[in-house]
């Protein structure tokens, strides 16, 4: 063969093979190479990625304790090895990011973590949950914070008023007082007695002029002092627990009415109108 055509072969070679390698790299014709590509694709939509996360968290308040009561879920649960759930808090404390938290195990029911804090009115709970799973790893959640409040009024069911006498013996004359009580609870504390009072003489009603005196008092009897024997005396009465809320028997309007008559059989109770 001439070295001419040995020329013109080599260069046709040369430009097929060109060709062919356009061809593969367009993805015309390497068969096996597609086949691989959606082979890893396949395998990719299978690898599903679940993340474990502490959802619904909720705090309520037990009007009967004071507690605080936490509640929440645990997103996809069901794909990690969870060792233990709690529940971290602490009380009234200036900074919640470097305080010492106290750890409360969780117990759950049909997929729903709880916990119960025990806090007292007017405490500032911060909380957190803690996940311990897959041996070693741990899932903690922000810090989150309620103040517990007494939202519950007091009950107020009845009043007692008795009379007692002190007799002077430098000035020869007996003064007489109502010593009042109450029959009221509360789910936490009653902080004050309220007794509205209003010397109506001798007339047993109240007119637009009627102007009520208020005592009070952390604790009971309260004792209205130097009364005057025969006159009416109109009352209405108050108390209020810690938080604020208030229970009322009678009031300025339709108080209760009654005449300090020492020959009178003691006490008076006065109950709901």
């Amino acid at each position: 063969m001439r070295k001419k055509e040995r020329q013109i072969i080599t260069i046709g070679l040369i430009a097929l093979f060109g060709l062919v390698a356009w061809w593969a790299y367009a993805g015309h014709g390497a068969g096996a190479g597609v086949l691989l590509n959606l082979d890893n694709q396949s395998n990719a939509s299978e690898q599903t990625t679940y993340q474990l996360a502490v959802s619904d968290l909720q705090p309520t308040v037990d009007q009967t304790t004071g507690h605080a009561m936490v509640s929440f879920t645990l997103a996809n649960e069901e794909h990690f090895n969870i060792s233990s759930v709690q529940v971290l808090y602490a009380l009234n404390v200036a900074d919640p990011n470097n305080a010492t938290y106290t750890a409360l195990n969780a117990t759950e029911t049909n997929g729903t973590y709880k916990a119960e804090i025990p806090s007292k009115f007017g405490d500032v709970v911060y909380y957190k949950v803690k996940v311990a799973y897959d041996s070693g790893k741990a899932l903690i959640s922000d810090v989150k914070s309620i103040t517990v409040s007494d939202t519950t009024a007091p009950t107020l069911t009845s009043v007692s008023l008795n009379i007692t006498s002190t007799y002077n013996n430098a000035t020869n004359t007996t003064t007489y007082n109502f010593v009042i009580n109450f029959n009221a609870t509360d789910n936490d504390q009653i902080g004050t007695y309220y007794v509205y009072w209003a010397d109506l003489g001798t007339n047993n009603t109240v007119t637009n002029t009627t102007t009520f005196t208020v005592i009070n008092a952390t604790t009971e009897p309260i004792i209205l002092k130097n009364i005057t024997t025969n006159d009416y005396y109109a009352f209405y009465f108050v108390v209020q627990d810690l938080s604020g809320n208030k229970a009322t028997l009678y009031n300025e309007t339709a108080p209760f009415i009654v005449q300090a008559n020492t020959s009178a059989t003691w006490p008076v109770e006065a109950k709901g109108p």
